[in-house]
């Protein structure tokens, strides 16, 4: 196979992709990144967009991904939410930039293009039926669904343009700190005082610490479910 994986090249695509724009980077310097052959990038990918579609792909699979496994974890409609971003941001800080959606999207065939508005325009809606549901269930403040999930996306997507895991900061800590950030902004109840340092956060695997004295003590754990899901869009004022 090359003596390469597909991943292997999605991540460095991504990370190159990220730091030097799409049209500035090239297949030939994708290639010698990873210490491999031109030739060994097209055995996966016949061009570079088609790589960049890819990435893409990849980042949609790991938002759809984690939406699912919070859906099932989740009590209520917070925990939905925050669990979801918890989940896609530990994948996207640990699989080095796989998300690519702010900058480059313009730069897809039509097609491609269409189908990730698509892909996007899903998860926005699941997110936004969490707050929902939240709301009704009494976990999340009444706000504008819409407008709460672009601030969060757009904090949430910037990360891998910042973020470097040679850094002061680990994963895990950031992924922590990030999740308390989500939690405080939809929280209807107080929540523990937010970390005034990131660094001095515990560094470890394991659930984000802003939910674990809800009862997530593993990524894994199931926990029971208590709210029910719905679709009774609440109104709190703004437009849909």
């Amino acid at each position: 196979m090359h003596g390469i994986k597909r991943l292997e090249v999605l991540r460095e695509a991504a990370a190159s992709f990220n730091f030097k724009g799409y049209h500035a980077t090239s297949m030939n310097e994708i290639a010698a990144s990873l210490g491999v052959t031109k030739a060994a990038l097209y055995h996966y990918f016949p061009n570079k967009n088609s790589l960049l579609a890819a990435c893409f792909d990849h980042a949609m699979d790991a938002a759809f991904a984690s939406m699912e496994r919070a859906r099932k974890e989740g009590r209520n409609g917070r925990e939905r939410l925050v669990l979801t971003m918890s989940y896609y941001v530990a994948q996207l800080i640990n699989e080095l930039n796989c998300c690519v959606v702010l900058m480059e999207d313009k730069a897809l065939e039509p097609e491609d293009q269409a189908k990730l508005v698509r892909q996007r325009d899903r998860f926005e809606r699941a997110l936004r039926s969490f707050i929902r549901e939240g709301i009704d269930d009494g976990s999340v403040v009444p706000c504008d669904p819409k407008l709460a999930v672009f601030v969060i996306l757009g904090a949430m997507n910037w990360v891998p343009k910042w973020f470097k895991p040679s850094g002061a900061w680990k994963p895990d800590q950031l992924n922590a700190a990030l999740a308390q950030m989500f939690e405080r902004l939809v929280s209807s109840s107080p929540v523990a005082a937010m970390a005034s340092d990131v660094g001095e956060l515990p560094s470890s695997a394991g659930p984000p610490l802003s939910l674990s004295s809800l009862g997530l003590r593993g990524h894994g754990a199931r926990v029971t479910k208590i709210a029910k899901k719905t679709d009774k869009k609440v109104k709190v004022g703004g437009r849909r």
